[in-house]
């Protein structure tokens, strides 16, 4: 999906239905261009929308409030996030509960070793996906077989832990240090919602709730015993999930070497992250969200890639050069939205493409905010 695309969170990469031969043939030209299926999809595939409802919207009310919110100079385009949260403040006890809950995730997920049946939802559809998760001389390795559907499988690797959107809901970066963690709760407010049961074990469910207007909201089923995220779901501003991650049946037990190994000869195998070496960019950003830092940068063959995250949601700005490329607009699919813009300078157009789990809104905000350094 947005930023870079690894592991679970790309699931509406694979799972997109078949599309005409026409639409097919020019997704193939493009696709390469776009260095992305999921936004060649997208944009394709989805009629784009003039400003007005999108498919993310919830609440026209909103508008007012998010041109207040917009860089100065930048034109708002109408609510992608519904009403503005209000954001209660975690106090006394209760924040320290929610700390250490915080805490024993954050060691959860890059340690722990397992293997379940999950399914994941978007878009009215669900999947359902055997997920298997192991430590490798430090490195997490992942490997994700989808059971429905066209037969998909992928193995995922990743190390440096900040460089990327990561694998699954499990491994979002901003969970995985106690610096993280800070920085995360810079942009959201962690409540305790109650608990429940999930794939047979009891579980705390916390709220991760947005500050502004710019970002969608999650809700994570922590496991008790041993701090795991056993449900994680992304949610719009109104409530409506947007995305929903669950595992069925959960197994902690070591994983095996052989159980890391792909079961089928058309595995899709993805190495780990951009590094997170300083590079430098010719491009630069005249606005984004509070709280989004640029965290890679990565040279294309006709432009540059920059990844931008909070920690728990991230967004990736594409700035190429691309003649048959002539779209304006967005187009959006459950929580993933794709806005593309057009910059010229100096005489040549560049073509500006935003992809990201951000509300349709931020995405138009940011896209327009893409300038040339000095």
């Amino acid at each position: 999906m947005a930023g870079v695309c690894t592991g679970l969170w790309c699931v509406a990469d694979r799972c997109i239905t078949k599309l005409s031969m026409n639409m097919a043939k020019f997704i193939s030209r493009n696709t390469r261009k776009a260095n992305s299926s999921l936004l060649a999809f997208l944009l394709l595939a989805a009629p784009f929308t003039v400003p007005g409802v999108s498919a993310q919207s919830t609440d026209p009310d909103d508008t007012e409030a998010a041109r207040r919110e917009a860089p100065s100079g930048v034109s708002a385009a109408p609510s992608a996030t519904g009403q503005k949260p209000s954001v209660p403040q975690a106090v006394g006890e209760t924040a320290e509960v929610t700390r250490t809950l915080l805490a024993k995730l954050a060691q959860a997920v890059s340690s722990l070793e397992y293997r379940g049946l999950a399914t994941f939802e978007h878009v009215g559809s669900m999947e359902t996906l055997e997920v298997v998760h192991g430590i490798r001389d430090g490195e997490q390795v992942e490997r994700i077989r989808y059971l429905t559907g066209s037969p998909r499988e992928m193995v995922t690797r990743s190390g440096d832990r900040q460089c990327h959107r990561e694998g699954n809901p499990l491994t979002r970066p901003g969970l995985h240090s106690a610096a993280g963690l800070r920085d995360v709760q810079a942009s959201y407010v962690f409540l305790i919602r109650g608990e429940e049961r999930i794939a047979d074990r009891e579980a705390v469910v916390v709220e991760a709730r947005p500050r502004d207007l710019h970002r969608f909201g999650m809700v994570i089923s922590v496991d008790k015993e041993t701090g795991l995220p056993l449900k994680s779901m992304l949610v719009a501003p109104a409530g409506r999930v947007l995305e929903r991650f669950q595992f069925v049946e959960l197994d902690l037990t070591p994983v095996t070497d052989s159980e890391l190994q792909p079961r089928s000869p058309s595995v899709r195998e993805e190495p780990g992250a951009i590094a997170c070496t300083p590079a430098e960019s010719r491009w630069r950003l005249g606005w984004a969200p509070e709280g989004f830092k640029p965290v890679a940068v990565q040279a294309l063959a006709d432009g540059q890639m920059l990844v931008f995250s909070d920690g728990l949601s991230a967004f990736t700005v594409f700035v190429q050069q691309l003649p048959d490329m002539n779209y304006k607009g967005r187009a959006v699919r459950g929580a993933t939205v794709a806005y593309m813009d057009h910059l010229d300078v100096d005489g040549a157009r560049y073509t500006v493409t935003v992809v990201g789990e951000i509300p349709d809104n931020t995405a138009q905000l940011v896209a327009k905010a893409v300038t040339e350094k000095q």
